[in-house]
């Protein structure tokens, strides 16, 4: 059996949900034994360990050195040495002996690595870094930034074309393994006649939107996108909570837009699934942020095409690696209105035609033959027992 440490930033109601879905089928795996450290608290009868530290690097080295941990100084090399992380994470793994451990985030990586090459986590344990996004900034983490992984990393895992040019410029060549984020075969849906497609000019259209209500989810363009669209029948619910909600609130308010655009908040993941059958379209606006960022993968545009959606999303990221123009969706020039309310005008009025039947059904084969989660569950259980 194999002893595996899966490291992830926080466990619980701010986990997120493919990788709480992820350790669930590792841990019914009778070939793994699972241990989980995040930063917060500990749950010892269910495998869970809490890393915690004082907020303050002070605070932090009053209490390493009350512990009187002489060994401190090895750590002074690095940056998560300076600040205290690296001597409270090794005092975690002090006695432990893992055969992998499985990073996700490529800055959790980054802190095995270091103690790798110290030499308090062995050579010999495997160590795999999944990245995901935003641990892919170039304006927060230099290209130098993860050096380390490149002599101290066994595998490193990566969901999108555009996540694995950002690694190329990291210097991260090889060890490379394309490994998405997928949906569960439960959600995906059937052929495309079991999909209803009793939709036109009787009733409301109706569109929604997912995403948290940061800069680069672009739901603010959403808004726009509506107050250009001159058709009546047509609805936006947009999922999500972050600190641009009450700015965009009052973006509709203005815009006299409050019988169209709802606002639904922070909902549960069967929630959103519940809303994606009863929608025509999935709208994804995103932007490049003021950082330079933009969403990597997507997931809830997958979600959208597996239930046998119609997605229109900027090209941006990696959308193109799935969502292809004409074939699985549509796809605009970020921050392009006028492009996405065009298209929308043409969705809308050839709903019921072959061409959309058929974007349909591809979509949910796209989803189906390379984004089942079970699927990419198996390569996971691969790489980490190898």
């Amino acid at each position: 059996m194999k002893k595996i440490l899966v490291f992830i930033n926080y466990h619980g109601v701010l986990s997120e949900t493919f990788i709480a879905d992820e350790l669930d089928f590792l841990r019914h795996n009778e070939e793994l034994d699972i241990d989980v450290l995040h930063f917060g608290d500990d749950n010892i009868e269910e495998g869970i360990y809490g890393l915690k530290f004082p907020v303050g690097i002070i605070q932090r080295w009053k209490k390493i050195i009350r512990n009187c941990d002489f060994s401190i100084f090895k750590y002074l090399g690095y940056r998560n040495g300076i600040n205290g992380v690296l001597p409270f994470l090794a005092n975690f793994l002090k006695g432990k002996k893992y055969d992998t451990i499985y990073c996700h985030f490529g800055t959790n990586g980054k802190l095995i690595a270091e103690l790798k090459k110290i030499g308090v986590v062995s050579l010999e344990t495997k160590l795999v870094v999944r990245f995901h996004g935003l641990d892919m900034n170039f304006t927060k983490y230099s290209k130098s930034y993860y050096n380390v992984l490149v002599d101290y990393c066994d595998a490193i895992l990566f969901g999108s074309s555009m996540a694995k040019e950002k690694l190329f410029n990291y210097g991260l060549k090889n060890n490379l393994v394309f490994l998405p984020v997928g949906i569960q075969n439960k959600n995906i849906s059937g052929l495309i006649d079991e999909i209803s497609n009793d939709v036109g000019s009787c009733r409301s259209f109706k569109i929604l939107s997912v995403g948290r209500f940061i800069e680069l989810k672009g739901h603010e363009m959403s808004v726009e996108i509506i107050n250009k669209l001159k058709i009546e029948n047509v609805t936006l619910k947009i999922i999500g909570e972050g600190p641009l909600f009450n700015k965009i609130s009052k973006v509709i308010i203005n815009k006299n837009l409050q019988g169209k655009i709802k606002l639904l908040g922070s909902q549960p993941h069967a929630f959103v699934f519940s809303e994606l059958e009863r929608i025509d379209v999935y709208l994804y606006s995103g932007i490049y942020d003021s950082e330079g960022r933009c969403e990597n993968q997507a997931t809830s545009i997958l979600e959208a095409m597996a239930k046998g959606k119609i997605v229109l999303a900027s090209s941006l990221g990696g959308i193109p690696d799935y969502l292809l123009e004409n074939k699985t969706g549509f796809l605009c020039r970020p921050g392009d209105v006028m492009q996405f309310v065009e298209k929308l005008n043409w969705i809308i009025s050839n709903f019921s035609s072959t061409t959309i039947n058929r974007i349909r059904t591809n979509a949910i084969n796209m989803v189906k033959e390379n984004y089942c989660q079970e699927q990419l569950n198996v390569q996971l259980l691969e790489i980490l027992k190898k």
